[in-house]
């Protein structure tokens, strides 16, 4: 769910930019950090998501390990039959090992798309839930910026006192429910 994590970055950019277009006079800007791995892994809807994804991840290792079974049988067969079939069933044999082969190549292929499509949907649909509540509490707390300390990208330091990652997780799971959309 590395995708995923990159939600609050965007988030708080987009927020920091509605925010800091009207400062108000004589007041220093009010930044957060708030730790976007963290909120994934640790939220409601971080560990919904996760569970989805492993459920899925799961159902296709049984099915690739059911077929890998099947095919390890088949050349085993070969190996100890090998003199003992006739050229017919030899080549019939092969013929199965040669096509066990290809759909175990198809299905890892078809796992791997298919749980890329899931993680994109499940990104989505996280996103769809966490960005505005990046907004409501950017807004609820008077922060012109909250940036994404799972991502340190340009912060040499950041005082912890100015990590508010427990203070959204309550947010979150306050107002989203563990499932995905």
């Amino acid at each position: 769910m590395k995708t995923a994590s990159t939600f609050v970055l965007g988030a708080a950019m987009f927020a920091s930019t509605m925010f800091a277009a009207t400062p108000q006079a004589g007041s220093a800007e009010s930044f957060a950090f708030i730790n976007g791995d963290r909120v994934l892994t640790s939220s409601n809807i971080g560990t919904a998501a996760r569970q989805t994804l492993e459920a899925s991840a799961s159902q296709w290792t049984e099915r690739i390990t059911a077929l890998t079974t099947e095919l390890d049988t088949m050349q085993r067969q070969r190996q100890e039959q090998a003199l003992t079939l006739n050229d017919t069933a030899l080549a019939r044999l092969n013929q199965d090992i040669e096509e066990r082969t290809v759909q175990l190549q198809r299905m890892n292929d078809d796992a791997q798309r298919d749980l890329q499509r899931l993680e994109q949907q499940i990104t989505l649909d996280v996103n769809s839930q966490l960005g505005p509540l990046v907004e409501q509490f950017a807004a609820e707390r008077g922060y012109d910026m909250i940036f994404d300390t799972a991502r340190l990208q340009g912060i040499l330091y950041f005082s912890p006192s100015k990590d508010v990652t427990e203070d959204f997780m309550a947010l979150v799971d306050a107002n989203v429910t563990g499932g995905t959309q």
